[in-house]
């Protein structure tokens, strides 16, 4: 886990403004995540197998704040999720997303990660770092940090008001699949 940079305060007011006005919010399904909610921001990823992608929000101001954060930090995210409150207990994401993720943390939050992974890719047994690395870095608001989503993530100690951003590339294993889906969704994206 590596903080990329810090948000302005008046970035984050308008991102929880924005957040909290745009977002028709749900229960967290996961059975990691209990008393989170939260919204697919641009297409909701599937979590199993056979499970389809699905179109979600897609408000563009509030799409055009996250790209513009993305653009100073070098990542240009596919899909997010955004959510309020809820601890979440250590999970790797699911096969829809590629390696390294970025989270926008937006309120208090302790961010806990297991690096088994040394690298934004696969890697053999023998390859991992053994023991691994776990640490737990305290957030406060602002926050935009790397890591990556295969390795052990969790999170302690959160304000009930404490918005995350989490953004995506999606994984060359799903990539055909979401390729395909975007096609059949959104044919006047696929074309400029």
């Amino acid at each position: 886990m590596k903080i990329l940079t810090q948000i302005s305060e008046t970035k984050i007011k308008n991102l929880v403004r924005l957040l909290s006005e745009r977002l028709k919010l749900s229960t967290d399904v996961s059975n990691y995540a209990p008393g989170r909610r939260r919204s697919w921001l641009q297409y909701e990823a599937p979590l199993g197998a056979t499970l389809p992608w699905r179109k979600a929000n897609q408000d563009g101001e509030l799409w055009s704040e996250i790209l513009e954060i993305g653009k100073e930090i070098g990542f240009t995210p596919e899909l997010g999720l955004a959510s309020i409150g809820g601890t979440i207990s250590p999970h790797r994401d699911a096969a829809y997303a590629d390696y390294k993720a970025i989270g926008i943390n937006l309120g208090g939050t302790t961010f806990g990660y297991e690096k088994a992974y040394p690298e934004y890719r696969w890697a053999p047994q023998a390859q991992l770092v053994n023991p691994t690395e776990v640490s737990e870095t305290d957030l406060v608001g602002g926050e935009v940090y790397e890591f990556n989503c295969k390795n052990l993530h969790w999170t302690t100690k959160v304000s009930p008001t404490r918005w995350a951003i989490n953004l995506w590339q999606v994984s060359n294993k799903q990539r055909s699949q979401y390729e395909t889906f975007k096609e059949k969704v959104c044919p006047t994206l696929m074309m400029q």
